[in-house]
This record gives structure tokens, sequence and C-alpha cells, in this order.
């Protein structure tokens, strides 16, 4: 016979009874059962509502229809059926279990638990009821009681994959990974073909640094499960330890083609396209991780790190405040806001944001620190010292590479200050090892600078240097080497109303790009660039300068401010021949000394200031090229010594004015104003270039000379040739 007409207009109800006289209830319910599981749940339903309603009574009618009104998100007809099932059939496990379910979906936690131990007091071996009372309290954030659960339901039943790989899960998220690797391998042994244990494990076996072997296990996952988000967005985590960047890119994307709103992936993604200086894209994709999770603090705090490098600081704070509205006890998201408006002078903020948060122990090592960092900018360093010793050493050591990075740093400055100068090395060396240069390579700059040297040598490049004339005005360049005094000297420049300084905007590199690129010419053959490339280049360059200039685009000199575009000095020399050069210097020893103290931002010229040697070594190396320029090429160039400008300040800035073609002007004297109104220094003297003038910095090496027993060959020439 055809059921077809349950829930029809044409099959009403009242035929049920003619039904059931040729059937039978036994049989009525059978075919129930079976247009269930069809999906026809329609029909299912009305022939379950009969049934109750002529007081057929049978476990699986109530739990069945409930599942139904359950799955039509009908909660409250789901609960009432759940309940009557439990009353009539106390002993019928299922209906706690699915009780306990839409208790959850009314947000009733509490409840649902109690349902799920009554049905493990009726029954000590259910393990459905341990296996949900388990995820209830992964919810709650209750991970050591999951735990507990997890391992009753395996000690019932070894092989349960299910909670095998969930009891690895939760062991890894409570800082066990090698327990977490053992459970997950257990599921694994059980069954190989577990795509889910496949790929935590891999995950699990990354953060154990067993990287290849995590790659193994994700491969295997994505070979058995091929359309799987996850497994491909844990993939790129992996191939980003490993370097292997393009690969990571292509495993993220593949993850978001296969969820568009895999809000994880846009993150992770947007994560690395910052890493590789696309900070527009990564805007992009981060934007899109808050968009499809709008309470994801953690892409809340990337994206403003990104807006800080993309010199949008209002919308960087926004984002830092916006994570700590979904989560006020986000340790991640008070770092960076606190470093932001530590690295924009805005230390009031700081102070009030800090002061507010006094009482809350979650963050207690984060407020210590940036309390410290407050006493040490109004010079009270013993206070400094007695805050930042309170930092527990535990956290530090778990806490993320950034923070890890700046409390070293900071900690060595404080050591120096009370005089505990092995202590200050010992936290310095610290601090360096925690700068992310595994993408740098150190000797690819010290072939750059070669490579620029080696224009010297062409005959065809020096007379061009010579006949080469521009007339439209040109720029002056600020260059030296780091930590030399230009960030010091940018500040007081800046601070004349005709004066505008460009920092560290890369504009020269973006015209060597162009040089390599478009002309297909090596930085060693600028010999081959003819009149209308090299027109091309100063057009492309003074475009760009005035597009990156803060003040209004009539000001009398504009200054590109770089240090290390000393070794582009060729280059530069080729494009404005009459260009004005101010080269700083400071003691040669003073000066590698604060580039090894100094985290600067990774890259391959900055990894060469991981050591006091290599500071050493690549200081000879620019001031060889300096000097060999200064002979070859016709520079017009002033050289401001960093001692003079302590010295006499107004004599030595009066030559520089003068030498600029500028007049006097005593806005130069209120610099530190300029400072506090700039909205970001991009040099590690953000802090610094808001104090008075100090000589405390001079001769500073010597408090550290016998770390400095091998780097003399490399400085003592360059000591004696400035004459210090």
């Amino acid at each position: 016979m055809s059921s077809r007409g349950f829930g029809s207009k044409d099959g009403s109800i009242k035929k049920t009874t003619k039904i059931v006289n040729l059937l039978g209830k036994d049989k009525l319910l059978s075919n129930a059962f079976a247009l269930h599981s069809k999906g026809r749940v329609k029909e299912a339903s009305e022939i379950y509502n009969f049934l109750i309603k002529n007081r057929y009574f049978d476990p699986r009618i109530f739990n069945n229809l409930g599942t139904i009104y359950l799955q039509l998100k009908d909660f409250d007809k789901a609960k009432l059926l759940f309940e009557e099932s439990i009353k009539k059939f106390p002993g019928s496990l299922e209906p706690y279990s699915n009780l306990a379910n839409v208790l959850l979906k009314k947000g009733n936690n509490d409840a649902a638990k109690k349902y799920l131990e009554k049905a493990i007091e009726i029954n000590p071996k259910y393990l459905k009821a341990y296996s949900n009372l388990a995820s209830i309290y992964v919810g709650e954030g209750n991970l050591k009681s999951a735990e507990l659960f997890l391992k009753r339901s395996i000690e019932i039943n070894p092989k349960d994959i299910n909670s095998l790989v969930n009891l690895g899960c939760v062991l890894r998220d409570l800082g066990n990974p090698k327990q977490a690797e053992r459970y997950l391998k257990n599921a694994i042994a059980i069954n190989p073909e577990n795509d889910n244990a496949l790929t935590n494990l891999g995950v699990v076996l990354n953060e154990l640094g067993k990287i290849d072997e995590g790659e193994k296990f994700l491969k295997k996952a994505l070979k058995i499960n091929p359309t799987s988000p996850l497994t491909f967005n844990n993939l790129g985590n992996i191939l980003i330890k490993k370097n292997n960047l393009q690969d990571a890119e292509v495993c993220f994307r593949k993850a978001i083609e296969l969820k568009p709103d895999f809000s994880l992936a846009y993150n992770n993604l947007g994560s690395l396209l910052s890493r590789r200086g696309n900070l527009i894209a990564a805007e992009k994709y981060t934007q899109e991780a808050i968009k499809f999770n709008s309470k994801f603090e953690l892409a809340h705090v990337n994206l403003g790190t990104i807006k800080i490098d993309l010199d949008k600081l209002s919308e960087a704070e926004e984002l830092f405040l916006s994570a700590l509205e979904i989560n006020d006890n986000y340790n991640y998201a008070y770092a960076n806001l606190f470093r932001l408006y530590e690295k924009t002078n805005n230390i009031k903020k700081l102070k009030l944001k800090i002061e507010k948060l006094n009482n809350n122990l979650n963050i207690n090592n984060e407020i210590l620190m940036y309390k410290a960092r407050i006493a040490f900018r109004e010079k009270d360093f013993v206070n400094a010292k007695k805050l930042i010793d309170q930092v527990s050493a535990e956290w530090i050591n778990q806490t993320d590479q950034n923070t890890n990075l700046l409390f070293w740093s900071f900690k060595a400055f404080i050591e120096e200050k009370v005089k505990n100068f092995d202590e200050a090395f010992k936290c310095f060396e610290k601090s360096q090892l925690n700068l992310k240069y595994e993408d740098c390579n150190p000797v690819e700059f010290q072939n750059y600078i070669k490579t620029y040297r080696r224009n010297l040598g062409s005959k065809k490049y020096l007379e061009k240097n010579k006949t080469t004339s521009f007339t439209e005005r040109q720029p002056a360049f600020l260059i030296g080497f780091p930590r030399s005094g230009t960030t010091l000297l940018d500040t007081i420049l800046r601070s004349h109303p005709e004066i505008d300084v460009l920092e560290e905007k890369p504009i020269i590199n973006s015209v060597e790009q162009i040089i390599q690129s478009k002309y297909k010419c090596s930085l060693d053959e600028l010999d081959k660039l003819n009149k209308d490339e090299l027109d091309f280049l100063r057009k492309h360059y003074l475009e760009t300068l005035k597009n990156n200039s803060d003040r209004d685009k009539n000001a009398k000199i504009l200054i590109d401010k770089f240090p290390f575009q000393t070794v582009c000095l060729p280059l530069i020399n080729l494009l404005f021949p009459d260009s004005k050069i101010i080269f700083t210097h400071r003691n040669p020893y003073d000066t590698v000394l604060s580039c090894f103290q100094q985290a600067f931002e990774p890259n391959n010229a900055m990894s060469n200031f991981r050591s006091i040697d290599s500071a050493a070594k690549i200081y000879n190396l620019t001031m060889n090229v300096w000097t060999d320029y200064k002979k070859s090429l016709n520079i017009n160039y002033i050289t401001s010594k960093y001692e003079d400008l302590i010295e006499d300040f107004d004599s030595h800035i009066s030559k520089i004015l003068n030498f600029l073609d500028v007049n006097w002007n005593e806005n130069i004297k209120n610099y530190r104003d300029t400072a506090y109104k700039r909205v970001k220094i991009n040099t590690p003297s953000s802090s610094q270039v808001v104090q008075p003038i100090y000589k405390t910095s001079i001769e500073k090496w010597k408090n550290y000379e016998r770390y400095f027993e091998t780097s003399h060959i490399n400085l003592r020439k360059w000591k004696n040739y400035f004459k210090y």
C-alpha cells in the first residue's frame, strides 16, 4: 500500500484510522520510521502525532518526533516531547541526551549537564553522554572537566575514535601537545584513513616543532579529503614555518575557495601578505576575516598592526579598542595598543589606560611592563627596574615573540641605566634572538653594497656622472649610518617652516626595482641607462616624493632621510648631480653599540646588527664605500657630527641651514614640540627625540668595552678617520 497522502491535502489524518485498521499500529510505526529515514519528516510526524494522540506509547515515537521539532528549531515542542519520554520511559537513555541538546540550544547549560549526568547514572557505559558533557565543558572553556569525561569515555571504549580525537584536541588546548600526540596517534592506529585525526595530529606536531612530520600527516589528510578547508589552512601555517610562503599563500587561498566565509583563513592570508610587504592586499583580506566573524579579536588586532604600517594610526587605535570590547582580557590587544601609544608619544592615553587596568590580574604582567616604561621615560630608573623585575619569567617565556622582544630590549636599557652593564648586554642578546630574521640574509645586503661600489670601476659611468645635468629643483638627502643621529637631525630640520623631511620611505628602492625589472639593468651597470630612462626615473622619484610629503608641496627644501641610502649614492648622484647631501656620523663604537641595542624591523640590512662583530663589519663596509664615493663622485655634501650637535647646537645647525640656503628660524629650537606632534616616527628613536639633548650617549661604548675585543679591526681606523 502506498504511503502517499500523509501530510497532503487529500490525505488528511482522518484516513489514518482506516490505515490503522488495515495495518495495525506496529506496522504504521514501521512506516513512520521508513518515511523518517527517507527525509519525509512531515509525513512521518503526522503518524507520530496520531499514534501519541491515540495513546500508542513507544519511546522511539517521542524521541523521533522530538528530533524533528529540534531540526525545525521548535525547541519548546521538542523539549516537551523529550520530557514526556523521560517521564514515561525513565530507563530510555536517548531522550536524556536529546533533551540536553535542546536545553543547550536554549542556553541552559547547567540543566543540560544534569540530564546527561542522570543518563550516566542510569547507564555508566553510555558513551554519548560522556561525549556530550565534554562538548559542553569545551564550550564553557572548562577543558579540565572535558578531559575528565573524554578519558572516561575512552576507558569504556578504547577504540572510540571521536573521543580519542577530541581528547587530543583538548590536551593540545591545555598545553599538553605530547599527550595530545599520543591519543591522536592511537586514533590513527585504529583508522589510518580518519582525516580529522590526521589533520589534528599535523597541527600538534607543528606545535611540537616536528614540522616535516606534521606536513606529512596534513598532506595525507588532504589525499583522503581534498575538500577540507581546515586542513588547507593548517598546512599553510606549517609552510610558513618552513619559509615556503608562496605555497602557504596557495593553501590559504584554497581554504577560502572551499569555504568563502572562512574567517581564520582570511586572517592568516592577511598576515602572510603583510609579512611579504603587500599591505594593501593584507588589509583587504584581514577586513574580510572581520566581515565574516565580527567577534574575531585576533583579526581586529592584526588589522590594526597593518593599519599602523599604512600610517592609518587612528584606525589602528579603533581596531585595538574594538578587540578589547570583544575580550577585555585580551593581552595581545593591550600590548599593541600600548605600543601604539608609546610609539606615537601619547603617554597621557597610555597612563590613563593603564590606571584603569590596575586591578586586572589577567594582564598584570603587561601593566607592570608599561608602568616600568613610563617610569623610565620619567627618568625614575630605580622604580623602573623594581617594576620590570616583578614581571613573571614564566609569562615572558609563554608570551608572543613581539612581547618577548619588547621585554628583553626594555629590560636591557633599564639595567644599563642602573649600571648593570653585563646584565644589560645579556638582555640585548636575548632581544636580538627574538627578532624575526628567518627571511633575512645579511650577506645579501653586503653584496648589495659591493654591487653599487662596482660602478666606480666604469669609466663610462664616471663620465656620465660628470656630464649629467638636471635643471628642476632637486631634493636633498640625509644619509649616514643607522643610529648616527639622523632622526634627531631630521626632527630639528623639519621644525623649520621651509623644510620638509621625508622619513625612511624607500623611494630609491622603488627606482631600483624599475631599473632592474623594466630596463633589465643591474645596479652595477648604471652606465647603461640612457637619457630618456634617467628622465623617467627622475620623474618617478619626484612624483613619489611629493605624494609622500606631509607638508605643503611648496616647501623650499625637501629632504629624503634614509641612513643606508649612503650606499645608493652612485644612483642618487646620477639622477640628481646637484643635490645636497647631509652625511651624519658619530663615534663608530657608539654607533655600532647602538645598532646592536635596537630592535629594528627585520630586513637584510638590519640582520647585520645581530652582534657587535657583524655590526662592526657592515659599518666598515659602508664607510669604505662612502670614502670611495667622496673621491670618485662630485658630491655636494656637508658632514654633521653628532657630538658637535650636542656640544654647540646653534652653531652646528646654523652651518647646516646655510648649506641648505635657508635662514635661521627660532622654531628650530622647539624641535621637541615637533617630535610630539609627529604622528609616528619610523625608527627606534621615537622616545629619544622628545627628550632634551643629552650627553650620556657619548662614549657609552666604554661600558661594554670587553665585548668589542674582536671588532677593533673594523672600527679603530674609522675612529681615527673621524677624529674621535
